[in-house]
């Protein structure tokens, strides 16, 4: 394994914005993992390179993260949180980290690494700057600040653990905040999108710029293991193997993963979905997780309880998916927060 120049904890701790080197360090090191992952696990698309579905060990626990959206300190948690005995992940107690360095459980993120959602105030300050043309100003770095913290974390996973530790595209992984390709332009409390994309061209440069874009366009957009199929959001129909190993080929497919807004899929997806994935046998015991949208509480289940979302901002909730059951969202849901 490579070795980044920052640990995942320390990114976490970053008080002040990254460096230029630094990030562009991780950027380089996260970006050339992505390029070379596994077919083992990543199969090839039809142009060669690794596809846009992880095809993970049937016989390893996996942990489901939601939406991170700049938390470098819901990462840190995650992180140190010990896994439950249950789940016989080691004769040891080993936590999230320590197990993925063991090569015991896989971290998957649902995405959305940028932009809080937590202070939208503070989206509005940031918008009084920008409209006095001040790109860099104090709420912006502040907001920065955060988010490349957990980016950086993020980076540095990928280095260290790359083939435990696994990051799918969201709706907010578009740092270019262009429309096309199944993405689209962001905005919610403001005008995040363009926003970020000038601060960052403003204070690391182009370059920077491009290198982010670059490991965006690398990122998978679906994983399967024994129980459990991941994408960020709850799939708008019915997808096969093929068509998610080939994503880049088709933007309505990305589209359809990563934008759904709730109450508009009408029918059954994500059971014909799992079965495509896993077989039949399993997808009987199988749950399809997700984030995207918040929810009340710990999750919501939609698509008669199959479909599992698990995106609250307020809260630092992970899913802990065994490789022998049923996942069970009222037993093997936990919250890391120290």
């Amino acid at each position: 394994m490579d070795k980044p120049d920052f640990s995942a904890i320390e990114c976490c701790g970053f008080k002040e914005l990254p460096s230029y080197d630094t990030l562009f360090s991780l950027l380089n090191q996260a970006i050339a993992v992505l390029e070379t992952e596994s077919k083992d696990y990543r199969p090839l698309d039809s142009k060669g390179n690794p596809g846009g579905l992880l095809n993970l060990d049937k016989k390893k626990t996996a942990v489901v993260v939601p939406d991170i959206h700049a938390r470098p300190y819901f990462i840190k948690n995650i992180l140190n949180f010990k896994i439950p005995k249950k789940f016989k992940v080691s004769t040891k107690e080993l936590s999230v980290e320590q197990a993925m360095e063991n090569g015991k459980l896989y971290v998957i993120c649902v995405g959305d690494a940028f932009h809080t959602e937590k202070t939208a105030s503070r989206w509005a300050k940031i918008q009084e700057e920008f409209n006095s043309g001040v790109v860099d100003g104090k709420y912006m770095k502040e907001e920065m600040t955060e988010c490349l913290s957990a980016f950086c974390a993020l980076l540095s996973l990928k280095i260290s653990y790359p083939e435990f530790f696994h990051f799918l595209k969201g709706n907010h992984e578009n740092i270019l905040n262009v429309s096309g390709n199944g993405d689209f332009a962001f905005c919610k409390y403001a005008d995040e999108g363009d926003m970020v994309k000038r601060f960052i061209s403003k204070v690391y440069g182009e370059d920077i710029l491009y290198l982010i874009s670059c490991y965006e366009g690398l990122l998978p957009f679906a994983a399967c293991g024994k129980y459990y199929v991941v994408t960020h959001a709850e799939p708008a129909r019915v997808l096969t193997k093929k068509e998610l190993i080939d994503a880049r080929k088709y933007p309505e497919v990305i589209y359809s993963i990563i934008w759904t807004r709730n109450d508009v899929v009408t029918e059954s997806t994500v059971v014909p979905v799992m079965e495509n994935l896993l077989g039949e046998e399993d997808a009987k015991k199988a749950m399809y997780f997700g984030g995207h949208r918040p929810v009340i509480g710990n999750f919501a289940l939609r698509q008669d309880g199959r479909y599992i979302q698990i995106h609250n901002p307020s809260r630092q909730n992970i899913c802990v998916v065994s490789s022998t059951r049923k996942f069970n969202p009222q037993n093997d849901i936990y919250e890391v927060k120290p």
